[in-house]
């Protein structure tokens, strides 16, 4: 099976080498850099300029890792070409486009899934399924902080017109991926507070949200990008009727119900791998992938209405 990768900046290159891992699976990639093509190539990647000259090569499948404003273009022209699509988040600058990546794959009969990575973790799958089976109850409060101080950015990532949004486009969109996959829920009502605090750039770097899921669960979510030297984590708690649980991402899984503390520590991971995995598999089974297209629409929604949250909250007379 031959895998394209379009763009090969620090997401894409990483899904080129999980690819490689993968038996049977052979990979070319484009990026217009060639620099970047220099590294992919010293890896073992065949690797060209653009992306019509992957789609030349007929790829099974193609993978589009390139900035935010050029997702959904990339998307729509695979899957016109006959690929099926693993996208990265958040899909889209804009919520219409990312429903025309949706409904075109539908409409071509194409797999698409959406490269929310941290689901592969170890310590999210062990949550998600000691939740599932009611191990601390029924869920009734998330609380997920993502803060990070300071470090080299893309630069397109602080340009509103090339990225969308600021941090919670960029990063935050995993926090509300990982709200409902641990819920299992769809989300009812968003309330947000939408901030630049700590840079002088055109997008946010701050974010607080309340959002309200339809079986009564809220879910409080906070992501800050810090400009100096911070205690970095991403920390994440659900607390139900019987327990609670705690993720450290990376560091450690403890969750306690009826007065028993338990513990998963981390470990070695590679969430890129367990992304290409699902996807290579769903496409030789020909079963929908999962993070599918309608969990990135559904993602993306409720950072949509983040946005439209904290605009009105800054109107004059909010």
């Amino acid at each position: 099976m031959r895998i394209g990768v379009v763009g090969l900046g620090s997401a894409g290159a990483r899904h080129a080498r999980a690819f490689r891992k993968i038996p049977g699976v052979t990979v070319v990639a484009a990026d217009l850099d060639a620099g970047r093509r220099e590294r992919a190539a010293a890896e073992g990647v065949a690797a060209v300029a653009t992306l019509d000259e992957v789609l030349a090569e007929a790829p099974a499948g193609l993978v589009v890792a390139v900035p935010h404003e050029r997702l959904a273009d990339a998307a729509l022209r695979a899957l016109d070409a006959g690929c099926h699509v693993l996208l990265e988040k958040p899909m889209a600058t804009r919520l219409d486009d990312a429903r025309r990546v949706v409904e075109a794959a539908r409409a071509a009969r194409r797999l698409l899934m959406v490269s929310f990575v941290h689901r592969f973790r170890p310590d999210v799958a062990a949550a998600r399924e000691l939740i599932s089976r009611g191990a601390i109850g029924r869920p009734t409060l998330v609380v997920d902080t993502m803060a990070s101080g300071a470090s080299e950015m893309p630069s397109w990532v602080w340009d509103r017109q090339r990225a969308g949004g600021g941090m919670m486009l960029y990063n935050g969109i995993h926090q509300v991926d990982r709200a409902r996959f641990l819920l299992g829920d769809e989300a009812a009502r968003v309330r947000a507070e939408v901030r630049t605090l700590g840079h002088e750039v055109d997008t946010e770097d701050t974010v607080g949200a309340l959002v309200t899921f339809r079986r009564g669960a809220l879910a409080v979510i906070v992501q800050h990008k810090a400009p100096a030297d911070a205690l970095a984590c991403w920390d994440t708690q659900v607390f139900g009727t019987a327990g609670s649980l705690r993720i450290r991402t990376g560091d450690e899984l403890r969750w306690t119900a009826r007065g028993v503390v338990s513990t998963l520590p981390g470990g070695p991971e590679d969430r890129f791998f367990g992304a290409a995995s699902e996807f290579v598999s769903a496409l030789r089974a020909g079963r929908p992938p999962s993070p599918s297209g309608e969990d990135g629409l559904a993602a993306l929604q409720i950072v949509s209405e983040m946005y439209e949250a904290g605009a009105r909250a800054r109107a004059p007379g909010a």
